[in-house]
């Protein structure tokens, strides 16, 4: 698999971050689902902000994806019950958490397993299995998986809220990690 230039990487954290900006998960009528969980917090918005789909096709293999088909990662280093971020600051520019705000659908995903938390540097982010999501801000194309097993820690999830331990790099690196690490 070919890795990502630094031009396009740039250009995906770039994208990324206006997205996040501008409060953009896609457009709010697409995956309207009769299983969209009410979640904690949501208020009295019936709109659906955000999808969690499947795709099954990935080098990672079947993985989670958010409302525009973005591999959604774990990290080792946060906790599941209860729900917290470890990764802020300048960690969370790389792996921009999956905020949401108001209903959140599920195709694929039991939606049991989907709640929120709220971060201690504003927004609230998308759980599965009690564990926060995020995006890698190196995946340009919808179904990359080039954070997988960066670091040793960050690591796609599957619809089981379990991580997917597929390594399509063939080393417990991905093409991700902090700037340093």
């Amino acid at each position: 698999m070919r890795r990502p230039s630094t031009m396009r990487l740039y250009l995906a954290a770039g994208a990324t971050a206006l997205l996040a900006a501008s409060g953009c998960s896609g457009d709010p009528a697409e995956g309207r689902s009769s299983d969209a969980p009410d979640l904690p917090g949501e208020g009295a918005s019936n709109k659906v902000a955000a999808t969690l789909g499947v795709a099954d096709d990935t080098a990672a293999g079947k993985v989670v994806t958010d409302s525009d088909g973005y591999t959604l990662y774990t990290y080792a280093g946060d906790g599941a019950d209860p729900s917290y971020s470890a990764c802020t600051g300048e960690c969370a520019e790389q792996w921009p958490p999956a905020l949401v705000q108001g209903r959140v659908s599920t195709k694929g995903v039991d939606k049991s397993l989907v709640d929120r938390m709220e971060r201690t540097e504003g927004g609230t982010q998308i759980t599965l299995s009690g564990r926060p999501l995020y995006r890698f801000s190196g995946d340009v194309d919808p179904g990359d998986v080039n954070g997988q097993g960066a670091d040793g820690t960050w690591f796609a999830v599957r619809p089981s809220g379990a991580r997917a331990d597929n390594l399509p790099h063939g080393e417990e690196e991905g093409t991700g990690g902090l700037p340093g690490d």
